[in-house]
C-alpha cells in the first residue's frame, strides 16, 4: 500500500519519503526484536510487513531512470545519428539484473557471516541496525529521476490533468478495457502465481530438509549463501546474456524454459536423497527465477507511464503479499488433507499453468504494449 500511495506521486518527496518510511519500519522492527521474547519476535515483523517495500520502490525508480534515458537517447538520435554509437546505455534487463545481483550478494554475505562469526541474537540485531542506518543515509544522496524532480500539480495546476492518470487501478485492470490494463493484469496473474508457488513450497521444504539431511542452523546458512551467490550471478550475468542472446522474439521461449526448470527442479529437490542433487537442482531453480524476475520487472517498467510506475509496482507487490498470506495456509491445508506430497504437486501444477498461460498470452498482451510504447515515444520526438 505504501508503494502505491506514497511512491506514486511525481515529486521527489514521494519516492524518497517512501524509501525513508521503509527504513524507519525496519529500524522499528529491529528495536522491538531486541526484547528477545517470542512476543517481541512476532511484533517485530509487523512494521516491515506494512511499510518496508523499498526493493519495489527501487525497481520503480529504475524504470523511471530508463524512461529518462530513453527520452534523452531519442532526442540525440533525432539530432545526430552518430550519437547513438557514443552512448553506452545499459538495457532495462541489465539494470534490473544488477539490482537483483546486489540482493543476491547480500543473501550470500549475511548467512556466511552468521555461520562464521556465530554472533548472539542481540549482536546480530545491532549489526542489522547499523546496516539499516547506512542504507537510510544513502537515500539522501540518491539521485532522483527527472520525472520525480519536475514540479508537482500544486505548482502547475494547468498540467494536472495531463500529468495524472488512473489507468492502473485494480478495478480498471479487472475490467480489461485497454491494452495496458490487460498487460498489467497479465503481469499480476504471473506475479501472484509465482509467489503462491513459492509460499506453498516453503511450507514443506524446511521440514523436508530436516527429515532427509538433518539440516541445522549452519547447514541452512551455507544453503542460503549458495542461493545468494547463485542469485547474484543469475541476475548480474546469466539473465542479461540469456535475454540478449534470445532477443525479443525469443523472450517467450525463455520464460517457458524457466517455468519448466522451476517445476522439474523443485520436484527433484524435494524427492532426492542426495544433498549434491539438491544443490544442483537449486542451481537451475535460482537461475530460472533470476531470469524470470529480470524479464518481468523490465517489461513492467515499459508499459506504465512515469506517473503510474509506482502505482503498478505497488499493485504487483500487494498481490505477492496476498500470496504470502494465502500460500502457507493453503499449503498446510493441502498437506493436512491430501498428504505431504500434495503441496509439491500443487506447485508443479502452478508452474504448468504459467507455462501455458505465458506461451499463450505474454507476447500478445505484454510485449505488444511495450513495442507500441517505443513506437509512440519515437513518433513524439
Amino acid at each position: 500500500k505504501s508503494l502505491g500511495s506514497v511512491g506514486k506521486g511525481g515529486n521527489s518527496s514521494g519516492r524518497r519519503g517512501c524509501l525513508l518510511l521503509g527504513i524507519i519500519a525496519s529500524l522499528l522492527g529491529l528495536i522491538i526484536a531486541l526484547d528477545d521474547s517470542l512476543i517481541g519476535l512476532w511484533l517485530s515483523m509487523i512494521p516491515g510487513a506494512f511499510l518496508q517495500h523499498n526493493f519495489d520502490v527501487f525497481k520503480s525508480l529504475l524504470s523511471e531512470y530508463h524512461n529518462d534515458v530513453d527520452n534523452v537517447k531519442n532526442n540525440l538520435e533525432n539530432e545526430a545519428e552518430e550519437c547513438e554509437e557514443s552512448l553506452q546505455i545499459p538495457s532495462r534487463s541489465s539494470s534490473v539484473g544488477k539490482l537483483g545481483m546486489t540482493v543476491g550478494i547480500s543473501f550470500m554475505i549475511g548467512p556466511m557471516f552468521a555461520a562464521g562469526a556465530n554472533p548472539s541474537f542481540q549482536s546480530a540485531t545491532y549489526i542489522a541496525i547499523f546496516c539499516i542506518l547506512v542504507s537510510g543515509a544513502s537515500i539522501f544522496i540518491l539521485p532522483l529521476p527527472l520525472a520525480s524532480s519536475k514540479p508537482s500539480c500544486n505548482e502547475k495546476p494547468d498540467t494536472c490533468e495531463t500529468q495524472q492518470s488512473n489507468e492502473f487501478t485494480l478495478s480498471k485492470m479487472i475490467k480489461l478495457q485497454t491494452p495496458k490494463t490487460r498487460a498489467a493484469m497479465t503481469l499480476l496473474v504471473i506475479r501472484l502465481n509465482m509467489a503462491l508457488a513459492f509460499h506453498i513450497f516453503n511450507t514443506i521444504w524446511p521440514a523436508s530438509l530436516k527429515a532427509r539431511f538433518q539440516f541445522g542452523p549452519s547447514d541452512h546458512a551455507r544453503f542460503m549463501s549458495f542461493i545468494g551467490i547463485t542469485y547474484a550471478l543469475s541476475q548480474g550475468f546469466v539473465a542479461k546474456r540469456m535475454i540478449n542472446a534470445l532477443g525479443t522474439n525469443g523472450k517467450v521461449h525463455c520464460i517457458m524454459i524457466c517455468c519448466t526448470m522451476l517445476g522439474i527442479g523443485r520436484y527433484i529437490a524435494f524427492h532426492t536423497d542426495h544433498l549434491v542433487v539438491v544443490y544442483a537442482a537449486f542451481l537451475f531453480i535460482i537461475n530460472a527465477l533470476g531470469i524470470l524476475n529480470t524479464v518481468i520487472t523490465a517489461d513492467t517498467g515499459t508499459i506504465a507511464s512515469k506517473n503510474e510506475i509506482g502505482k503498478l509496482f505497488g499493485i504487483l507487490q500487494a498481490s505477492e503479499s496476498a500470496a504470502g498470506m494465502v500460500g502457507p495456509v493453503l499449503g498446510g491445508t493441502i498437506s493436512h488433507y491430501l498428504g505431504k506430497d500434495a503441496p509439491l504437486l500443487a506447485v508443479v501444477g502452478i508452474y504448468t499453468f504459467l507455462f501455458f498461460f505465458m506461451s499463450w498470452g505474454y507476447d500478445g498482451l505484454v510485449l505488444s504494449v511495450s513495442r507500441d510504447e517505443r513506437k509512440e515515444m519515437k513518433k513524439s520526438m
